[in-house]
């Protein structure tokens, strides 16, 4: 994978996919609350999208740690630790999915082509798609075209029509 602090646990195929099984290495955790020791309460597996390998359909699957803080007086009752360099927090498309995902759309492909690409449900690609796209806009304003308009040399407008519906400015009404 290329990440420090994350080490593999088996790489197999299953059927027509391909599961790569990860979990983080971690030291001593601390309560974000109280900051008292953390103790490990649970290993839940999630399962997340990836890119294709070799044309098969890639799936990583992450042995969390679903952390309990050691004070018992501490209103922090459990979290589970995260990665963003995986996966964003409610998005089940990796990183390096999703931000594929947002350049495929913005550059024209439907959502459609792309989960079937990734052998995924439109939803999923949607949704990953609509979290980073609007943290790519929030990121550079100067990236957005209103409907109508020619996209700009290199600034395809897909992805923009995309998110014009989630944006406070460029709203739109399609009637027949």
């Amino acid at each position: 994978m290329g990440l420090k602090e994350v080490k593999v646990l088996h790489l197999e195929r299953r059927g027509p996919d391909v599961e790569l099984a990860i979990e983080q290495l971690v030291g001593e955790v601390r309560c974000p609350t109280c900051g008292g020791l953390a103790q490990v309460k649970d290993r839940p597996v999630v399962r997340y999208i990836d890119l294709p390998v070799y044309g098969s359909p890639m799936r990583l699957c992450w042995r969390k740690h679903r952390m309990r803080c050691g004070n018992r007086r501490c209103p922090k009752r459990s979290w589970v630790l995260g990665d963003r360099r995986i996966a964003a927090k409610n998005c089940l498309l990796t990183t390096r999915a999703a931000k594929w995902a947002t350049r495929q759309i913005g550059d024209g492909r439907t959502v459609k082509e792309v989960a079937a690409e990734l052998a995924c449900d439109w939803h999923t690609v949607n949704d990953a798609v609509s979290t980073y796209g609007e943290a790519l806009l929030e990121a550079d304003p100067s990236a957005a075209v209103p409907f109508g308009m020619a996209s700009r040399p290199g600034r395809p407008c897909g992805l923009v029509q995309r998110l014009a519906t989630r944006s406070r400015c460029y709203r739109s009404k399609v009637a027949s």
